[in-house]
């Protein structure tokens, strides 16, 4: 058994490119899943058939477990047997069967309004080339749904202003959770704000540079947040706004602005064993139209 974990660790970490912390996530949830097999149904867990793996499942809420962690038992599991089904190991998988975890929305991160963002934005002082910094990271989290260690990760390289420079059509490549890869078109005025700020004598200007530096090299996560709270404060908002409020806001606006639910998956990045695929086939066209929708509905900022 601790062979066919190992090989299994090995195929996420190496094929599929998953992060270890998620690989020692799954890898505990299937532990758990394997003492429960054992003691309570007295089988080898790799005999498992659907009635075990679902009777496991029902065991989680009881226990406590919130839904996401929940979410992370049938994620392991589907994996894990569908690897034993490849390695021609069991000729089905018994995983197949879950039902998907109905996930609970958080009242912390209701979304804002396109009026509260603009407060909050014309709130900082552009004046300075701090000021610019400042300015340009807030407007990315709402413009375009970064995840915030997505953004304070960024590098000049990673912006790619010649992509259709007469159109005012840039490119921002994202590397994001698992060390999956998307790119965001970035237009209009979004497109002008960074232009004008690697325009500033002030910015960094090789590739390797942080697009968003301190003195002691990329803006940290910690001090974006903190940022984020002194604007809100100074422009006297009521609302809750934190960087992941600011990329719950991004998905809630492009939803109502009828931009396909694939096309905001693709943006944001998510991505899931399941539904991965759905993710992949949304065109470049596709994410650019959703953009330049959203982009015209915010105004002047």
């Amino acid at each position: 058994m601790i062979g066919l974990i190992d090989e299994y660790k090995k195929e996420l970490l190496e094929i599929a490119t998953f992060e270890e912390k998620t690989v020692q996530n799954y890898t505990s949830c299937l532990i758990s899943y394997f003492e429960y097999a054992k003691k309570d149904f007295d089988i080898d867990p790799i005999r498992s058939q659907s009635c075990h793996v679902q009777k496991w499942m029902e065991t989680l809420k009881p226990k406590g477990l919130s839904p996401s962690r929940i979410q992370h038992h049938r994620s392991a599991l589907r994996t894990f047997f569908a690897f034993l089904v490849k390695m021609n190991i069991i000729k089905h998988n018994p995983a197949d069967t879950l039902p998907l975890i109905r996930r609970v929305k958080s009242e912390k991160n209701q979304p804002i309004s396109k009026q509260v963002a603009s407060k909050l934005l014309y709130s900082i002082d552009q004046t300075s080339w701090r000021g610019k910094r400042n300015f340009l990271i807030i407007s990315i989290l709402w413009a375009l749904g970064l995840r915030l260690n997505e953004l304070t990760s960024l590098k000049i390289g990673n912006f790619e202003a010649d992509h259709a420079k007469r159109e005012k059509i840039a490119l921002l490549r994202i590397r994001g959770k698992n060390k999956k890869q998307r790119a965001l078109f970035v237009v209009d005025k979004l497109y002008d704000y960074m232009i004008n700020y690697l325009a500033h004598p002030d910015s960094p200007n090789k590739k390797k540079d942080p697009l968003f530096p301190t003195k002691n090299g990329h803006i940290s996560g910690d001090r974006v947040q903190r940022m984020i709270k002194e604007y809100a404060k100074k422009a006297k908002i009521s609302e809750r706004i934190t960087p992941h409020v600011l990329r719950h806001s991004f998905a809630t606006e492009m939803y109502h602005q009828k931009v396909p639910l694939s096309a905001i998956q693709a943006m944001l990045g998510h991505s899931s064993i399941d539904e991965s695929t759905i993710y992949i086939h949304v065109s470049d066209q596709l994410q650019k139209e959703a953009l330049e929708i959203i982009s015209i509905t915010k105004g002047e900022l």
